[in-house]
């Protein structure tokens, strides 16, 4: 690959980066946009195509770019399977954020643990809520940060160093979230999504042409038929399909992201268009470069050992300029997935645990000072994460868990959400019951048929029911602000406006 055009492109994505962040930020000053509800979710502003190319982008990491071809390439078809997260996925967007965006405006919230102390009047269990959802991101975000300079290292054959790559990620998610908050995170993840997505169109019309065009299914069958059949493995599927589909709408980056939605229609269209965005871009271009892969001459020196970099083999070997354009698109997935986990892991900080603590409420333009603060410090914790010896080998099991932290979330948010009967007492039990029995078998490396993702849920539901029916119910006034709202504002007229209430109360 050439260098030189390779640090040229990044230059210029860089650039472009800058500009959409500045765009972005004058957007937000010409509004005069000055609270921690503008800083954090955009002034409620959102529409469909941002929301839905942020959304997007924030799913698509190194994995998409690297791991996923590496696991078609091993496993077969079977794989694409996990794909049908992303029906259930748009299902629960209509389900429950719809819901979420309701309570949002009508109360102010801006952070998961503000909406679950109104409805269950508990400080405890916004803690928790606020402890679990960190914890469930900041290693997917120190990761992506290795993961993505890694990569960069490897596709530039050195020319870009790990600590460089470590270093112009962080400071590109830092520039994002500090100067522009929400706005800016949406704007460059819709570009960036655009980006990558370009370049993995581009890149499985490219590779099917080199194996063979309409024929390459034929030839994958004469080479490794076994690949094209179903091999099954259904619970391993069901984790997928739980943690990502069932587990992904709860955590705090996607649920702020209903709150930032202009309307609940703006989420009905989104809800319609994520599987499609999703399922093309995580699962059907993976799986024909995967499999196209396994055709002699597409991808030489190609193994099972070194199957996740199958992209930078097929372009060193017949098209290396593009080899450029493909490290620009790992950095684009990398960056588009920490950005919104940044912001909201700060916001998060800042409102549901340091504004808990505090004898008087925190006034808006304090709690974004504080956001912005724990934005710099997360940061720079990443970066130096990323830069010990140890730190990749140390996280990487906590973050393949992210999503399955995501589920043990999902029962307190249905009690507000859906179910009248659940307690405080139980989605609190429940929640500590499960995630500690995910914890002990994530330590303990137990090989258990189920996993520890949905043995940990199942834990946690049977906790909450068990509990529930021995405590005492959610205060009448909490049902009736949350519950008889959603039954009379979906029953009746979707489209009356939502009346704007105070701040939430702590």
């Amino acid at each position: 690959m050439n260098n030189t055009v390779t640090i040229a492109v990044l230059v210029a994505f860089i650039s472009v980066f800058i500009l959409i962040s500045l765009f972005a930020k004058r957007s937000a000053n010409n509004t005069q946009s000055t609270t921690s509800e503008d800083f954090v979710i955009g002034g409620r502003g959102m529409g469909t195509l941002v929301l839905v190319l942020s959304m997007g982008a924030t799913y698509f990491s190194t994995w998409t770019l690297l791991g996923a071809f590496g696991s078609y390439y091993r496993e077969g078809i079977w794989f694409v399977g996990f794909a049908v997260w992303t029906i259930f996925h748009g299902i629960f967007i209509w389900m429950f954020g719809t819901r979420i965006w309701l309570a949002g405006k009508r109360f102010g919230f801006i952070t998961p643990g503000q909406m679950v102390e109104r409805y269950y009047r508990s400080k405890r269990l916004k803690i928790a809520v606020a402890v679990t959802g960190i914890t469930a991101l900041v290693p997917v975000m120190l990761i992506q940060v290795i993961g993505g300079a890694k990569a960069l290292d490897a596709l530039s054959g050195g020319a870009i160093p790990y600590v460089v790559g470590v270093t112009v990620t962080s400071i590109m998610v830092g520039v994002i979230v500090l100067w522009a908050g929400f706005k800016g995170t949406a704007w460059t993840d819709s570009f960036m999504g655009i980006f990558f997505a370009s370049i993995l169109i581009f890149t499985a019309i490219y590779v099917m042409n080199l194996a063979g065009g309409s024929q390459m299914f034929a030839a994958v069958a004469e080479i490794q038929p076994e690949l094209l059949v179903n091999s099954g493995k259904p619970l391993k599927m069901l984790e997928l399909w739980l943690g990502l589909g069932f587990g992904a709408w709860v955590l705090p980056h996607m649920w702020q992201k209903f709150y930032s939605a202009s309307s609940a229609e703006v989420l009905g269209k989104v809800a319609m268009a994520t599987p499609f965005w999703n399922s093309w871009m995580m699962a059907i271009i993976p799986l024909l470069v995967g499999l196209a892969a396994v055709i002699p001459g597409v991808a030489p020196g190609l193994d099972a050992s070194s199957s996740d970099t199958i992209l930078p083999l097929i372009f060193n070997e017949h098209l290396p300029l593009l080899g450029a354009f493909v490290v620009a698109g790992i950095l684009a997935a990398a960056i588009s997935t920490i950005n919104s986990q940044l912001l909201s892991s700060a916001s998060i900080v800042a409102e549901d645990i340091v504004n808990s603590f505090t004898k008087e409420p925190l006034s808006s333009q304090r709690i974004t000072l504080i956001t912005r603060v724990v934005v710099a410090s997360l940061t720079v914790l990443v970066f130096l994460l990323a830069m010990l010896p140890s730190g990749a080998g140390y996280l990487v099991p906590i973050a393949s868990l992210g999503f399955g932290l995501g589920l043990q979330l999902v029962p307190s948010a249905l009690g507000m959400l859906h179910f009248r009967r659940i307690t405080e007492a139980g989605a609190f039990a429940g929640l500590l019951s499960g995630t500690a029995v995910m914890a002990i078998l994530a330590i303990l490396q137990l090989d258990i048929v189920i996993g520890p993702s949905i043995s940990g849920f199942i834990v946690n539901l049977v906790v909450m029911m068990v509990v529930s029916r021995l405590s005492a119910p959610v205060c009448e006034r909490s049902q009736h602000e949350f519950h008889d709202m959603f039954d009379e504002y979906m029953r009746d007229n979707c489209d009356t406006p939502v009346p704007s209430n105070t701040q939430p109360s702590r």
